[in-house]
């Protein structure tokens, strides 16, 4: 029994021994933080109101939720059961993104937050609320369909024609319906659409004669002239609308009122010639290609010796027709010939450089008024010739003659003529005999500008100071000036045939005249500049200074100087020297008199924005 005892009284001990431990309190379980709604919220750029919902498990006594965020367009941060907060409106065009970061204990979790941009703001464009419409209406003149040139402005022209300073200019170059009635000219309703092939078509009006351009405080283009590079234009009875880009803007003008439109349509000048002659040159200036005949019709005809009569009227059609065979002699095959303003001398046409017509003076010397083709027909036949031309001052002549043409001269071997080298020389092409002081006192300076006419980057004027006589120096200077020189050709030049800017191109004589010249009225004095340099100056007071130190080619010095108001070509009396603005100009001596006379043969380039 006392071994039995003693084992019990051993397994108790561990139980008495047991119960006098401290007692073990549980390990708690970790937190946990956890995101219950989307980890990435998505604004417009309007804005708004989000809520981040979240749970906590196992929460830390004493710890707080706490959010942040470092974008000051996120307002509003509030941090409760959920967290709210706002984002304001976007007004950038660029999308933005920022994150809100939430934090508890040592948990944490981010939300991001992304806004879209703005739209880009429309652009309306221009507005344009014309206070004038006013214009001409050539008929069909210029096309089948009717012509009408009109202007939309704010502030008008004055009473020549020009426009204002300050000024805003629209021209639209219409062609719609033909205005039969008498009476103020009415524009025809409808849509039209801007045409830059400048198809003259009804319901279109041309990319070559339209365009946009403001004026500074001189009453010049301030930024220069730009044509449209889309448009359209409706009219109805209530008034006019046009919408056009420049530029890539969108312009949207509107007229409402009463419209002026002048009637610029006119009667027909007849004339019924009783001489008819020509000049044949084969095909020395289309080789292989075409016939050149220079015509032409005259009321009076030349005297004994070859030259033109007193107050005689001429009209020259520089004609191209396919190669003739000579054999059983000269004849200008019969067809009819259309007016070609690209001068390409194609057969079948007349070219607009070198035709056009001329009245002489009382004395049958100089030319009492110069003219120059804008269209229209010549039809040679056995029965006589039919010429009906459109000038570019906007009238229109019907020329007949009766019988054959059989007055043709063979010019086409002249290089081999004896009278043609006491003309033109190998050069040097000046007939000085000594150093020249020109005389500029009653003169003025005519210019005309020709954009980028050699294609170099430089743009191209020509300008002239002629005697405001007839009589005395005249000079001419073919220039480029800088780049950026659309407006005025202002600077000092040098005489050089290096294509740079402010360089003036010399002269010189090779069946065609070009670049800078002195020369009289006489058709025999002349120099060309070969060297040398000269200076164009804005005065400020309206009036432009040039002068000019310069070499012709048999080194004679040639000077001058000249002030006062330059002019456009546009506002040159009618007369020969107006040739000097031709780009090229074709030298021409007529072989049928026993003395020749040279005239230099050319038409007024056109200047885009004038009709004339």
């Amino acid at each position: 029994m006392r071994l039995r005892h003693l084992f019990y009284l051993l397994l108790a001990l561990p139980l008495v021994f047991a119960a006098c431990q401290e007692p073990v309190e549980p390990t708690p379980s970790a937190a946990v933080l956890t995101l219950t709604s989307a980890s990435v919220v998505e604004f417009t750029a309007d804005g708004g109101e989000a809520t981040i919902t979240y749970t906590i498990e196992n929460p830390v006594q004493g710890a707080k939720v706490e959010a942040t965020c470092d974008a000051q367009w996120v307002v509003d941060l509030t941090v409760g059961e959920n967290i709210t907060f706002v984002v304001e409106a976007n007004e950038s065009t660029a999308k933005r993104e920022t994150k809100v970061e939430v934090a508890y204990n040592t948990l944490a979790f981010e939300v991001t937050v992304k806004q879209a941009a703005a739209d880009a703001p429309v652009n309306t464009g221009v507005q344009f609320e014309a206070q004038y419409l006013i214009g001409e209406y050539y008929g069909d003149f210029y096309s089948e369909a009717g012509n009408y040139y009109i202007f939309f402005t704010d502030n008008g022209f004055d009473e020549e024609g020009y426009e204002l300073p300050n000024s805003t200019y629209y021209c639209v170059d219409l062609y719609g319906a033909l205005f039969d009635g008498t009476g103020a000219v009415t524009l025809p309703v409808g849509e039209y659409v801007l045409d830059n092939d400048n198809t003259l078509v009804e319901g279109t009006f041309s990319g070559e004669y339209s365009g946009y351009w403001a004026t500074d405080a001189s009453g010049e283009p301030k930024d220069g002239m730009f044509p449209f590079d889309a448009g359209k234009m409706v009219v109805t009875s209530e008034g006019v609308t046009l919408n056009v880009t420049v530029n890539g803007e969108e312009h949207t003008v509107t007229f409402t009122g009463e419209a002026v439109i002048y009637d610029c349509r006119v009667e027909e000048t007849e004339m019924e010639a009783s001489f008819a002659y020509a000049v044949y040159y084969g095909d020395a200036y289309t080789p292989g290609y075409a016939d050149n005949f220079y015509f032409f019709l005259s009321d009076k005809g030349l005297d004994a010796d070859g030259w033109e009569l007193p107050n005689a009227t001429y009209y020259r059609f520089d004609i191209y027709s396919d190669i003739i065979d000579t054999t059983d002699g000269l004849y200008i095959p019969y067809g009819t010939y259309t007016f070609d303003m690209n001068d390409s001398c194609e057969p079948g046409t007349f070219s607009m450089s070198y035709s056009g017509y001329y009245v002489m003076d009382d004395e049958g010397w100089d030319y009492a008024t110069v003219g120059y083709f804008a269209g229209g027909t010549v039809t040679i036949s056995e029965d006589g010739v039919v010429a009906e031309v459109k000038t570019i001052e906007g009238e229109v002549h019907v020329v007949t003659y009766s019988g054959a043409v059989t007055d043709i001269v063979d010019g086409s071997s002249a290089d081999d003529d004896d009278d043609d080298d006491d003309y033109y020389p190998e050069g040097p092409y000046s007939t000085l005999e000594e150093d020249w002081y020109c005389n500029l006192s009653d003169h003025t300076l005519y210019y005309e500008y020709y954009s980028d006419y050699y294609e170099v980057g430089y743009m191209n004027w020509m300008f002239a100071i002629m005697p405001n006589d007839g009589e005395g120096d005249f000079v001419q200077f073919d220039v480029l000036a800088d780049v950026d020189s659309y407006d005025n050709f202002f600077g000092e030049y040098t005489i050089s045939n290096s294509m740079e800017a402010f360089t003036a191109y010399p002269g010189y004589l090779d069946d065609y005249l070009y670049g800078s010249w002195y020369y009289k009225e006489d058709g025999v004095t002349m120099a060309p500049f070969v060297d040398g340099d000269l200076e164009v100056t804005d005065n400020g007071d309206g009036t432009v200074s040039v002068t000019f130190d310069v070499y012709d080619d048999c080194d004679f010095n040639i000077v001058g100087s000249w002030t006062g108001e330059a002019k456009p070509v546009s506002a040159m009396p009618a007369t020969r020297s107006s040739n000097v603005f031709s780009k090229a100009q074709k030298v021409t001596t007529v072989k049928s008199s026993s003395k020749s006379r040279i005239e230099c043969k050319g038409g007024v380039k056109s200047v885009n924005f004038s009709k004339k």
